[in-house]
């Protein structure tokens, strides 16, 4: 919505199909307060009007009816100086279906309109889902903004794709539940780069994280037998580290020098390395 002409234009984000047709009803605001333009009616459906209402209604004030919805296609635009349309917009502004923009963020900070990533088995591997809303207020400039950001979030994630090791590389791939020991390193730099167009925030935090640093080292401290797996739990020598991989991460993270301990084992050439 622009001050200057107080158009508000609507779209879709997932159904752009010139027929397709939402049919709205009335909304109450967050206090349960229907908009001042909705009225109720009687059994003959016409509207229940006060005499104050049949004053404002001869001086040009529209009233639409409760049970009524307001039918919005792809790209409408409402003109808030034609009364009328002010009017449907008004009382329809307060819809689940209709997100203040098109990333806007509830409270809880997930998208209204993309919804949540939930997450998938012990590493947190995101998978999409759709949130409430499915229009939007066009805002131009903030929307292309937007944009830009994600694309920018996505080039710095496959950077981190394009300039690592292989052998790390492979560690990353697992923290998606996924084992690449055995496939071409084509085929693990594309997987890698699929997620990181996907999922670039959930990329760059298994590369920058210190959780996802220590998860790694869990799984490599594994893979040679440096932490073992027991009935039990998981353990380091005679110390037992945790029932599952979660509680190991926190546990590591609180005790740093178990976790260098752990790592000196794990990767004896770092050590070496460091000695020279």
């Amino acid at each position: 919505m622009t001050t200057e002409t107080k158009l508000i234009t609507l779209h879709s984000a997932f159904n752009k199909t010139p027929g397709k047709v939402y049919h709205i009803m009335p909304c109450a605001d967050q206090y349960g307060r229907m908009p001042d333009c909705i009225r109720r009616t009687d059994s003959n459906g016409d509207l229940i009007l006060s005499e104050k209402d049949k004053v404002a209604w001869s001086d040009g004030k529209v009233f639409l009816p409760d049970n009524e919805p307001i039918h919005v296609r792809h790209g409408q635009t409402f003109d808030l100086d034609i009364p009328l349309q002010a009017a449907q917009w008004e009382a329809i502004k307060n819809s689940r279906l209709i997100a203040p923009e098109r990333f806007a963020q509830d409270a809880n900070g997930d998208f209204i309109i993309d919804g949540a990533r939930p997450t998938e088995g012990p590493n947190g591997v995101p998978r999409g889902k759709h949130g409430i809303a499915e229009l939007y207020i066009e805002r131009p400039g903030k929307e292309a903004a937007a944009r830009v950001n994600v694309e920018k979030l996505i080039h710095e994630a496959k950077a981190l794709v394009f300039d690592d090791t292989l052998q790390h590389k492979l560690l990353i791939c697992r923290l998606f539940d996924k084992n690449m020991s055995h496939a071409h390193p084509s085929d693990v730099d594309d997987y890698l780069l699929t997620q990181a167009q996907k999922y670039p925030e959930k990329v760059k935090k298994f590369y920058q994280s210190e959780e996802a640093t220590v998860r790694l080292l869990c799984i490599a401290a594994q893979d040679k037998k440096v932490i073992i797996r027991r009935e039990d739990g998981y353990y380091y020598g005679d110390i037992k580290l945790g029932s599952n991989i979660d509680l190991i991460v926190e546990a590591l993270k609180t005790n740093k020098s178990l976790q260098d301990e752990i790592k000196k084992e794990t990767y004896p050439e770092l050590t070496t390395k460091n000695k020279k």
